[in-house]
């Protein structure tokens, strides 16, 4: 799954995640998430609106590593390994 979480609010990223979830093999399903961080010059500890500019622009809204975590959390899931690039995270995601 990448780059859809910014697009949604958190309680549709959290439904997303929980379908997801239930569709992993038990013990060896693997669910991999990659999105934006908050990078330079912004805040690290903070969410990251960008808006959009000309005529296919659009909004996302890009969370810290703690969100994310906290929504991984709430669908049932576990961070088993993180990525952090430099405008993005990586995770390797399992059921709890």
């Amino acid at each position: 799954l990448q780059w859809t979480l910014q697009y949604l609010t958190d309680e549709d990223a959290i439904r997303t995640l929980k379908s997801l979830a239930s569709t992993l093999v038990i013990d060896t399903g693997v669910l991999i998430v990659k999105e934006n961080r908050p990078f330079a010059p912004a805040r690290l500890d903070r969410f990251q609106m960008d808006t959009p500019s000309g005529p296919n622009g659009r909004y996302d809204l890009t969370r810290t590593d703690m969100h994310h975590r906290l929504l991984f959390q709430k669908a049932g899931l576990i961070v088993d390994l993180n990525e952090m690039g430099l405008e993005t995270n990586t995770y390797a995601l399992v059921n709890s």
